[in-house]
């Protein structure tokens, strides 16, 4: 299992997993066990889920940043 990464709650993050797969939602907190509480933008569901396994954060650059 990952490590938790102290800057989880309340990030955007990418569904990997589930039927959300693919979908970007955002991190509502710790959960037992090491998960985590991930709710996807298109539903008010909650989910509990595994960092680095059923979710990611989701890192978007700066079109600018991408071209230096």
């Amino acid at each position: 299992m990952a490590n938790r990464p102290p800057a989880l709650l309340g990030s955007r993050v990418l569904i990997l997993r589930e039927s959300y797969k693919g979908e970007e939602g955002v991190c509502l907190g710790p959960a037992e066990g090491g998960r985590w509480f991930v709710s996807p933008d298109s539903t008010d569901e909650i989910l509990c889920m595994e960092f680095e396994r059923d979710f990611g954060l989701l890192v978007k650059r700066d079109q600018h940043q991408m071209t230096h």
